[in-house]
């Protein structure tokens, strides 16, 4: 049923007490002592205390069901209830409530008994929603450590070193070695060779131990991001606590109870108070309303518009989201008071009811599948090269043993391993989110970030997100001098400035000074700044005419008049749809009467009725507004002479019929032009996001044409054609789509599948193509269209899709998105607790600028991850090296201290690159099209810059190194090596490590750019403004120089002192890369800037056909060093 009024849980777990008579599972109560054989009759005093509340418990649950419709279930998931169609007798005698005769409940005996009131809070529990389920902080640490599949396989890589130091120390014998002393020591000396065995085995430890430590801190750091984020929304949570709510019920003496209830402890049967400003606690009934009540179903409906409300029972053919005689809790009494019954609380509520259908499964993340993508790759190539190494060093002519063999091998294995990629992930992100919430954008998973920069479909709600959420007076239309039948004129606010101006204030004094005095709005200077209270829609005339009439000084002024006092007042009702005031004094025999509302209500009351050629313009001009999409009120004034105004001036009556002055001849004051306005900014960022290629799509429950001037306004809407400047067909047709229109099309299951009807693809396959506003849709409806973005976007592989809201209609879509953005300062609980990404000043603009912050996010993990491939295939070699007889060029403890000792270190530090020129217009990377290690990564790395690294190294290992050239001539095998050539060979290792300490370097000046000139090589320079890196760069350096120079450093890592010569040397090697890479980046440049895309526009659905750059058709063969797509045109 729509309520869940009892937990069948209750009633299964609670034993029988022992005085209940033993039962047969196959016949009736035996009988009791003295018993004739027969049932004993029923006792009350037999019944425990457990006994009777069950008992109770379970009338309370028949009773409850006769609020729903035959057949609903217990734990039906849709909101079901006929609590609007009953009256009020029944209710009463469902609930045991008493009421007031005439529903206001203000006097005498009312409500709950106290003692019925508490036996309802032990049957329904508390009045919450059940929060999601959040997994234990300690629990998720440990998961974030251990967890992952990247975790797993460095793990496995610390235990495979930790294995071997174990099988080292086994085959070594148990003898304690003496501790190791720093001492400068000779090299080539027998000493040395000593120390270099014992330092070895200890330069082992260090591997696992730093390996361990990058983990953990790795997944530290994330998981106290993630936490502080958690402790933000806990107290954003605190802040937002509803107040006590004013409540009557009956003490047990059968006396009234005036009371205030926390809303957690509210039970169905509660008779409870409202008035404007109100947060309604509970899901209620209306008994009692003034005249003209509204509510704000905003955070419900994503319908800006007041809605009133009344205390008519409802036809039974009416939907409960319908009734005008149901309040649900999380919306707002914006105007009159109420007296309520309370039907339903928690998760039976309508908003309860939306939060259960959102506990499903979070979307995986598109990081998720790119690091699952990339360790694969990297899997695949470590056993590849293990394996390789494992064979090279069977056939190498230096006999070692089967455990050095061992660890060679597994030493190239874990080369291939990008240690620093973990925390280099995880910095990055932090950053990311650190910079997003100094714009107030909170980000509760930090994986979210690089999702972001991913996103091709941006599917926003309107009210509250794109637009301010508040009604506001965009217009102000008002006869011109010669009166209306020769035209109005129509004051619009200052773009900009957001004010009217005012250069005839004489035209505008009528239409501000009626707005003023009719006008059930209020406000008050508060901390020096203006405070309006009442209807969005009063409120928003009453701001504009204060403008108008000249701040609230001057109208304070005029309300303190006495001619303007007033003395009678009829409110807006929705019969009457209009709003009448009178004001004047008495005594002076001259009044006047101001009328103000629907404009076919007011107008019938004016002398213009009479008058066509007015009402045409008047007509016109109204007309002219609503294509706006303005809503359009009319005013209009009357003035009362002494045979006018009744004895006493007495004023009575509701309406026209009945009222005891006339209610006509009144004088057409002016129009006001009222809307929901987009927030500034909106239109720049939706710019700004189609620029770097996102698909803005508005999804709302507006009616459409309201729908379609806004987003025309922001830039949504635009001209019929695409990117390639090319007339879409169908444009016209699917442009703006309706919910009417989606009934028939959405999927037979919970989501889109393969099975779906051809029909309903190719439907769907042009919606997603050309749509760029849904009107008057349901919250279903905007789940289904981010999953028919997921399955048919982007050419058909669908599309990666942010989803922004703010009311708990949006909630099921934030959560089907791969990134929900909930607002903070509307936002309900439930769009929060369903997002992954909070908007604390609910900013839209802020989350465009987080796709830059993703997209820098992605391209710096790409970045690292490309600089640390490149010394991959120089590190593996010199392993192969040794088949052809070359001397031995790098040892597995130089290997390490590259990969442990500097490169983990500057890929951390690309976490802090700053972006390239023209990163926010390319197209987004799709994850499944573009993986973030793809074809081109492992090209640029493996068989671009490694290869250029590979050849300088051993450039500078033969010629750089004293005495490696004569050694290789030579022809001895390494067994056969004096203490002069073991020397040499450690010079040219040396030389060696030295020169891809400086290949690296020069790969990481390379790397941070992918097309934008590092020295500005015919372009603009991009630089090294990544202070943190050129850090490293020095480290790297310095690092290096140690190595070779520092007695314990060339025990530790096999090194020896070189001339100077073989440290300057290996230099050219770090110009020649970067000048090669420049030269590329240069070609890469000239290729994009003459050329067209090379890829396939992914708005286009696959249509366009593929284009070749002039310019790479003029390279020929040197277009492959055209790496990166082109930058989507502006």
């Amino acid at each position: 049923s729509g309520i869940r009024s009892f937990s069948r849980a209750r009633l299964l777990p609670v034993p029988l007490p022992s005085s209940f008579p033993a039962m047969d599972a196959s016949r009736q109560p035996l009988v009791g002592n003295g018993g004739s054989g027969g049932n004993f009759p029923r006792s009350e005093s037999m019944l425990t205390n457990s006994s009777a509340i069950l008992i109770e418990a379970e009338q309370i649950r028949q009773r409850y069901k006769r609020l729903h419709p035959k057949g609903a279930l217990d734990d039906e998931k849709d909101y079901k209830t006929l609590v609007h169609t009953l009256s009020w007798e029944r209710l009463s005698a469902i609930f045991k409530s008493k009421f007031g005769a005439d529903g206001r409940c203000r006097n005498g005996p009312c409500g709950l008994k106290e003692q019925q009131a508490a036996r309802y809070f032990e049957v329904y529990g508390k009045n919450q929603i059940t929060p999601p389920q959040k997994q234990n902080k300690w629990l998720k640490l440990l998961e974030q450590t251990f967890c992952g599949i990247f975790n797993i396989l460095l793990w496995g890589c610390v235990v495979a070193e930790v294995l071997l130091i174990v099988l080292s120390s086994s085959r070594s014998g148990a003898a304690p070695k003496k501790p190791k002393t720093l001492k400068l020591i000779a090299p080539g000396t027998a000493s040395q060779e000593a120390e270099e065995d014992e330092g070895e085995q200890e330069a082992d430890y260090v591997t696992p131990i730093i390996l361990s430590a990058v983990i953990v801190m790795a997944a530290m750091l994330q998981w106290h991001a993630e936490q502080q984020a958690e402790d933000q929304m806990a107290s954003l949570q605190k802040m937002q606590a509803a107040s006590k709510v004013p409540c009557v019920r009956v003490d047990n003496n059968g006396q009234r109870l005036d009371c205030e209830v926390d809303p957690a402890n509210l039970v169905p049967g509660d008779i409870i108070f409202l008035e404007a400003g109100n947060r309604i606690p509970a899901d209620v009934r209306i008994l009692y309303c003034s005249d003209g009540m509204e509510v704000d179903n905003s955070a419900l409906t994503g319908e800006s518009m007041p809605e009133p409300r009344h205390t008519k029972t409802e036809p039974i053919t009416c939907s409960p989201t319908e009734a005008r005689n149901l309040a649900f809790f999380g919306t707002t009494v914006l105007k009159g008071n109420a007296a309520c019954i309370v039907h339903a609380t928690g998760d039976s509520t309508f908003l309860g009811k939306i939060a259960q259908g959102i506990k499903s499964s979070r979307v995986k993340s598109t990081l998720e599948y790119q690091i699952e993508h990339f360790i694969h790759i990297i899997a695949v190539v470590a056993i590849i090269v293990g394996a390789l190494s494992l064979v090279a060093n069977l056939m190498s002519p230096i006999k070692r043993s089967a455990a050095e063999v061992l660890q060679n091998s597994a030493a190239a294995l874990f080369a291939q391993v990008p240690e620093g990629l973990l925390p280099t992930v995880t910095i990055s992100l932090m950053i990311a989110s650190e910079q997003m919430a100094k714009k107030y954008v909170l980000v509760r998973k930090i994986d979210a970030v690089e999702t972001l920069g991913c996103v091709s479909v941006f599917c926003s709600d309107k009210t509250g997100t794109l637009t301010k959420g508040e009604m506001t007076v965009q217009d102000l239309a008002v006869p011109l001098p010669g009166g209306p039948a020769e035209g109005l004129k129509v004051y619009n606010r200052e773009p900009g400035a957001n004010v009217f101006t005012i250069k005839e204030e004489n035209m505008l004094g009528d239409v501000a000074l009626c707005g003023i005095l009719n006008n059930a709005a209020n406000f008050r200077i508060e901390n020096g700044a203006e405070a309006f209270t009442g209807s969005p829609t009063e409120v928003a005339i009453l701001r504009a005419c204060v403008q108008v009439h000249g701040g609230p000084g001057a109208v304070r002024n005029t309300k303190s008049k006495l001619e303007n006092d007033n003395v009678f007042e009829i409110p807006f009702n929705s019969e009457n749809k209009w709003m009448l005031t009178i004001h004047g004094q008495p005594s002076r025999s001259h009044m006047f009467a101001v009328l103000k509302g629907a404009p076919d209500r007011v107008l019938k009351f004016c002398t213009v009725a009479k008058d066509g050629a007015a009402m045409a313009q008047i007509e016109t001009t109204m007309s002219d507004l609503m294509a706006q999409a303005r809503r359009v009120l009319c005013i209009a004034k009357r003035s009362l002479g002494p045979s006018e105004i009744p004895d006493g001036a007495k004023f009575e009556g509701t309406g026209p019929d009945d009222c005891n002055f006339p209610m006509k001849d009144f004088e057409f004051v002016g129009l006001y032009g009222i809307e929901d306005p987009p927030k500034e900014g909106v239109a720049e960022a939706v710019v700004k996001a189609q620029k770097a290629g996102v698909k803005v799509v508005m999804v709302t429950g507006d009616h459409p044409d309201t729908a379609r001037a806004i987003a025309g306004r922001i830039n949504i809407l635009k001209d019929s054609y695409d990117d390639e400047g090319e007339q879409l067909q169908g444009y016209a047709e699917f442009a703006v789509i309706t919910g009417a229109m989606l009934e028939s099309r959405v999927p037979k299951s919970d989501n889109f599948t393969d099975d779906e009807p051809d029909e309903l693809v190719q439907w769907w396959k042009k919606a997603t193509q050309h749509t760029r506003v849904f009107a008057r849709v349901s919250p279903i409806h905007k789940q289904v269209i981010v999953q028919a973005y997921q399955k048919y976007g982007y050419g058909g592989i669908g599309d990666v899709c942010a989803m922004t809201g703010d009311g708990v209609n949006d909630a099921p879509a934030l959560k089907q998105a791969e990134v929900g953005v909930a607002m903070g300062i509307r936002g309900t609980e439930v769009a929060k607790d369903a997002a992954d990404i909070v908007l604390q000043d609910d900013n839209f603009a802020s989350i465009v600028d987080g796709i830059e912050q993703g997209r820098l996010s992605s391209e710096n993990l790409q970045k690292s991850i490309m600089y640390t491939l490149c010394s991959k295939i120089p590190q593996v070699a010199p392993t192969f090296g040794e088949l052809f007889g070359l001397p031995q060029a790098l040892t597995v403890a130089q290997v390490l201290l590259i990969d442990i000792g500097t490169d983990i270190w500057t890929a951390i530090a690309y976490a802090l690159q700053t972006a390239e020129s023209k990163l926010m217009e390319r197209r987004p990377r799709h994850p499944v099209k573009e993986k973030l290690v793809n074809g081109k990564v492992l090209l640029y790395s493996y068989g671009y810059i490694g290869q250029l690294q590979m050849l300088c190294c051993w450039a500078a290992f033969f010629y750089a190194a004293p005495g490696i050239l004569s050694l290789y001539r030579s022809g001895k095998s390494p067994n056969d090596y004096s203490k002069e050539d073991e020397l040499t060979d450690t010079q040219g290792m040396s030389v060696y490590y030295w020169t891809l300490v400086l290949g690296q370097i020069a790969a990481a000046i390379s790397t941070t750019t992918k097309m934008q000139s590092v020295f500005g090589c015919c372009g603009v320079p991009y630089g090294l403004p990544n202070t943190t890196l050129n850090y490293m760069f020095i480290g790297e350096v310095v690092l290096g120089i140690v190595a070779i120079y520092f007695g314990p450093m060339q025990v530790w890592f096999d090194t020896a002192s070189l001339p100077l010569s073989s440290i300057l040397l290996p230099i050219a090697a770090f110009v020649f890369i970067c000048l090669v890479e420049e030269i590329r980046k240069l070609i890469c440049r000239m290729c994009f800037d003459d050329g067209q895309s090379s890829g396939v526009d992914a708005g286009s659905g696959g249509r366009n056909k593929p284009k070749v750059p002039v310019a790479a058709l003029k390279l020929g063969p040197w277009s492959c060093f055209c790496l990166w797509d082109k930058p989507q045109a502006s």
